[in-house]
């Protein structure tokens, strides 16, 4: 659950001390809680639209004070953008949040897809990241189908409630081939899906809602 953290609590694990947080910087963090990571387009359109300045500029200032870090993302076709995150898991704790676990198979690329799934969507109250699924989160997408290929469990990359009923998310960074991208179809289809891609992806998804970026 995101939180609210006072400035005057989010100075005592900076070393900075003079700044304020306004209410643009406080509902970008509070949607960074959610989703980890945001990239400067989202952030521009999302949190600091209508300034003089861009928002890279307010962005770089909370770089500047220890709350974000900036991570350059390479996307074939649109090349390096900036996206931003939490500095510590500290400062992320503070706002209910946690920084994105970046490894073999969850590149800064597939983080952003699955954060900018949640804006498109419309920044559904419910949306949860998998990193943050409980036990029984689990245990409802061990007990859907099995995929094509006989496995019990296909966790998704994120899901929320809409209408009562549940939307899985599914982030593909442009590498999925078909036939990963019907397994993880097949293990979901009581379920309505929604996926994002970049505009260049090596295999198309059919009958879901499709996001390209």
């Amino acid at each position: 659950m995101a939180r609210n953290a006072r400035t005057a609590t989010v100075r005592k694990y900076l070393e900075e001390k003079n700044f304020r947080l306004g209410k643009d910087d406080r509902a970008f963090l509070a949607d960074l809680a959610k989703v980890r990571i945001i990239d400067e387009k989202g952030a521009a359109a999302f949190h600091f639209q209508g300034r003089k300045t861009p928002a890279s500029r307010r962005l770089n200032k909370l770089c500047d004070i220890g709350i974000l870090e900036c991570v350059a993302v390479n996307q074939p076709g649109r090349g390096r953008f900036n996206a931003y995150q939490f500095k510590t898991d500290r400062l992320a704790t503070l706002f209910g949040g946690k920084r994105p676990t970046i490894g073999r198979k969850r590149n800064e690329l597939h983080e952003v897809i699955c954060s900018k799934i949640y804006f498109a969507e419309g920044r559904p109250d419910s949306f949860l990241v998998e990193g943050d699924f409980n036990k029984k989160h689990h245990e409802l997408f061990h007990v859907a189908n099995k995929t094509l290929a006989g496995r019990d469990a296909c966790i998704p990359d994120a899901f929320f409630i809409r209408d009562g009923e549940i939307v899985v998310v599914e982030a593909d960074s442009g590498q999925y081939n078909k036939s990963q991208v019907l397994n993880k179809q097949a293990a979901w289809r009581n379920f309505k899906q929604v996926w994002g891609q970049p505009a260049k992806a090596a295999a198309a998804v059919d009958n879901a809602t499709v996001h390209r970026f």
